[in-house]
């Protein structure tokens, strides 16, 4: 699944679940952080010679102990709902994890395995029925996300873009909003 739609998925389960924007952000860059492991892309970039990307993702962040302990942290940070924030920290990741397992087959036909027992455990787990990454799956699936984020600005007056900042929260909630009246 593309980052915007592990954002959207993310911030959903905070959006559901908790009440406050603190909380929301935790369980959203919980679900977020597990595609941290792909920071190796950026030193393969620049050096040229490393494949630190293609030996490390999906391995250091997709896995049991990696979700344990980013519930764990995200839970010591909330100053609400610490066993939610936990618990939708948790259900985050592995929603991420699943869908990654899903639909994030390359243009090469590679499959991405999850060794989600790292580092007791080095087997590498698929999922024969993968799809591509630009699939019509994952394509439909962001819409959904699109779809019901765009219902809880409506509803809840609320919307991911509290990520990135009040202003731009703002933009979003007023613009989609004045579509919506129409």
């Amino acid at each position: 699944m593309t980052p915007s739609g592990h954002l959207m998925m993310s911030w959903l389960c905070g959006a559901s679940t908790v009440s406050t924007k603190r909380e929301r952000i935790l369980i959203t860059l919980a679900g977020l952080s597990p595609d941290a492991d792909g920071i190796g892309l950026l030193a393969d970039w620049i050096t040229g010679t490393t494949r630190l990307y293609h030996q490390w993702h999906h391995v250091l962040g997709h896995n049991l102990l990696f979700a344990l302990s980013i519930a764990t942290c995200a839970s010591l940070l909330a100053h609400t709902g610490k066993k939610c924030v936990w618990l939708m920290s948790f259900v985050a990741i592995h929603l991420h994890l699943l869908t990654d397992l899903t639909g994030s087959k390359g243009p090469d036909g590679y499959q991405w395995p999850i060794q989600y027992f790292y580092p007791f455990n080095h087997a590498g787990y698929t999922w024969q029925g993968q799809w591509a990454l630009n699939a019509w799956q994952n394509h439909l699936i962001w819409l959904c996300l699109a779809l019901i984020c765009i219902g809880y600005i409506r509803r809840c007056n609320i919307s991911f873009f509290e990520l990135f900042g009040s202003k731009l929260d703002e933009a979003a909630r007023r613009l989609c909003t004045r579509l919506l009246s129409r």
